[in-house]
């Protein structure tokens, strides 16, 4: 018998204990968490931010391309290789534009026989009206042959090319002599991995907070792990063209990236970041609680649900800067 009162009485005391203990953690921490649809006004850190997009491009990027027509005669280069700045690249056979520039001569040659000779045989100033229009003449076929010297030795120069920067062959186009080419069917692309930046837009609503110098957080698609420090190079003054709206480039540089490995490729996209406004200690509130009607921002602050009126500071996709109309530990409501 005395055993089973025992038992009671153990019993009692653990159910005792246990309700003291559910007591108490409701009056010291369940009461003052708020509820699933209310807040406490706290203070805290915000930061207002803006996340543009942007892709790979290059400060050292060129693509060359013959400017005259013919058959390939060497090609020096292939995709992969490195080239100096000035490295020939690819040349067109040349026997035939020597052989016009040689004839470009012998015609311009003639032609200023002609004109001597008239000048040789009319010494004096006055001339008919005839002689005037054979004169004009003469010095027209002369000016004509000069002008047809001076596009055969450029027709000559183009059929060289060389490499205006120095840096890494993406595109070689032929590959190998002996095809014919024109403008159309050729082309050599060369970009110096070192020079890379990200080449993003913003929005006109959106440049106003953005400057030279400026850091950000560049995140790649392709290393989504990583951050790196980037800092804005240069904003555009004019519009970027064939883009909806009003846009502007923006050019940010990567930081301590020498990029040796091609680790970064042309046309890698990405996501930078920047800080435009920071504040400390702020009065903070979850955004989902602000309202507003045509008197201005409100919350439902209390118990009650009072409607309450606010001015508001920095927000950001979490939470917003109280202003006025609130105190820190004060309750708001959905």
């Amino acid at each position: 018998m005395k055993n089973f009162i025992f038992a009671r009485k153990k019993i009692v005391f653990i159910l005792l204990f246990i309700i003291i203990f559910l007591v108490g953690k409701y009056f010291l921490i369940d009461s003052k968490k708020p509820a699933p649809d209310s807040a406490i006004v706290r203070k805290g850190d915000i930061k207002e931010e803006l996340t543009l997009s942007g892709k790979i491009d290059a400060r050292d990027h060129a693509t060359i391309t013959f400017g005259i027509s013919g058959k390939a005669d060497w090609v020096g280069v292939k995709e992969g290789d490195w080239v100096k700045q000035n490295q020939g690249i690819a040349t067109l056979e040349k026997e035939t534009l020597e052989a016009i520039l040689r004839q470009k001569w012998q015609d311009f040659t003639a032609a200023k026989a002609a004109s001597d000779k008239y000048y040789s045989n009319h010494p004096g100033n006055s001339e008919s009206y005839d002689q005037k229009i054979e004169r004009t003449g003469l010095d027209a076929a002369q000016n004509k042959a000069y002008d047809s010297i001076r596009i055969a030795q450029e027709n000559l120069k183009a059929a060289v090319l060389d490499s205006p920067i120095e840096g890494l062959v993406v595109t070689a186009e032929p590959s190998f002599a002996g095809v014919n080419i024109t403008s159309l069917n050729s082309g050599y692309e060369i970009v110096n991995p070192s020079t890379i930046y990200i080449k993003a837009n913003a929005d006109q609503t959106e440049v106003g907070s953005l400057k030279k110098g400026q850091a950000g957080t560049i995140i790649f698609d392709s290393y989504p792990d990583e951050k790196i420090i980037g800092e804005i190079n240069n904003i555009s003054f004019a519009p970027t063209k064939d883009e909806t709206g009003t846009v502007y480039s923006v050019k940010v540089t990567l930081s301590n990236v020498d990029n040796k490995n091609y680790k970064y490729r042309l046309g890698m996209t990405a996501d930078v970041n920047f800080i435009t406004k920071e504040r400390k200690n702020a009065l903070l509130i979850p955004l989902k609680y602000v309202n507003s009607d045509n008197n201005g921002k409100f919350i439902l602050a209390g118990e009650d649900k009072k409607k309450t009126y606010i001015k508001t500071g920095l927000e950001n996709e979490q939470n917003v800067e109280i202003v006025e109309g609130l105190l820190e530990g004060n309750k708001i409501s959905l």
